[in-house]
């Protein structure tokens, strides 16, 4: 019922949903985004991508030589754009919420013209809707499955209200259409069709950002959005029941106390924050990033070199030195590092990892400390 009662108040106030619409886009641009559910965005528009690449094509080739006029234009320019638009989002050049946006208003247009020009070309012969009619239950599951509920379901209740706008227009336009009670069936199911597809995915749109939102209070850190404590331990235990090569990092800021007696703690939180920004920024896909406990934290670089860890931790160094913090300009770290060892379990591997941090401490603080690689583990390494 409230879905329906959002669908009606496109009429009664445009010019608020047009403002509600931009911020949720806003919101949905702008939004922070962990390393996993970027791959997974990537993932799905590749999907998509590809799907299309492959459709189309066929599509064409089932109307030659008799091309559609829409179809022999549209499709093609379609299909340009995921070409442009895939090496760049595979790359990590485009950031595919933006791809996905791009691709779905096109897609939602080439489904908006179809439906339209149906009514001049395919009703009038046949007495009912095309076949392309039915893209459009794809296009509204897409659009739930790939944005935030709310901004998913602005954009399926405008969809809504155009096609029932272009249906109105042309029923109006040509009332002999009237009179074919299959077509008006057929309009009727696909409206009435859209609006339960709508409601019932907005539903379980619903349901299922509560359940990320719990997953993720259990796997993230309130204050950071870095993953907690539990979250590492689990990507430890994974990591060594698939015995690749790793490095743990634990890095310890230095001097944290004194920021907070000087400045307050929510310049403290500040520093947390931003170092955490900071050292995702720089970490590749493939590692993992947490907070481990007040003011350390601890990196798991899988298949990482001594070298490559080496110059991840110098450039993080060099940028929280000159970074400002509000009233705090700059901060500088202990760092820890161990390269797991054959045989040797997770608890191990950190333990020696914080051995290394606190030997740094006590050497005099901002530096890097690694722990001994035995012949074993620079065997081990070198593979």
């Amino acid at each position: 019922m409230n879905d329906l009662k959002d669908l009606v108040g496109h009429f009664r106030d445009p010019v608020l949903r047009l403002r509600e619409m931009r911020a949720e886009l806003r919101h949905f641009l702008l939004q922070g985004e962990q390393q996993e559910e970027t791959r997974l965005l990537r993932r799905m528009f590749m999907v998509m991508a590809v799907a299309t690449l492959l459709g189309v094509p066929g599509a064409l080739w089932v109307q030659a030589p008799d091309f559609d006029p829409l179809d022999r234009v549209a499709l093609p320019l379609i299909c340009l754009m995921y070409v442009l638009l895939l090496p760049a989002v595979l790359r990590g050049r485009y950031d595919p919420r933006r791809a996905f946006i791009l691709s779905f208003l096109a897609d939602a247009a080439y489904l908006l013209l179809a439906y339209s020009h149906q009514f001049r070309v395919f009703v009038p012969e046949f007495g009912v809707l095309s076949q392309s009619t039915f893209w459009f239950a794809v296009l509204y599951a897409a659009a739930f499955l790939i944005f935030p509920t709310r901004l998913a379901r602005t954009f399926v209740q405008g969809l809504l209200l155009l096609t029932l706008g272009i249906t109105v227009v042309h029923l109006t336009q040509s009332p002999e259409l009237l009179r074919h009670r299959e077509l008006l069936g057929s309009v009727i199911q696909f409206l009435l069709s859209g609006v339960v597809l709508t409601t019932m995915q907005s539903r379980f749109g619903t349901m299922r950002e509560r359940l990320s939102a719990m997953q993720i209070a259990a796997s993230r850190d309130a204050l950071t959005g870095a993953a907690n404590r539990r979250a590492a331990e689990e990507c430890l235990r994974a990591l060594h029941s698939a015995a690749p090569r790793y490095a743990v990092v634990l890095f310890d800021i230095d001097h944290f106390k004194r920021v907070n007696d000087e400045h307050g703690h929510a310049t403290g939180d500040r520093v947390l924050i931003e170092v955490t920004r900071s050292a995702m920024a720089l970490l590749p896909e493939s590692a993992l990033f947490a907070r481990w406990g007040g003011e350390e934290f601890l990196v798991i670089l899988p298949g990482a070199s001594r070298t490559q860890v080496n110059d991840l931790i110098q450039s993080l160094r060099e940028q929280l030195r000159f970074q400002s913090f509000g009233p705090q300009q700059g901060v500088t770290a202990c760092f820890g590092v161990a390269h797991a060892r054959p045989g040797e379990t997770p608890d191990q591997v950190v333990a020696r990892a914080d051995e290394a941090m606190y030997a740094r401490k006590h050497r005099g603080r901002n530096g890097v400390e690694f722990s001994t690689l035995t012949p074993e583990t620079a065997l081990f390494l070198a593979r």
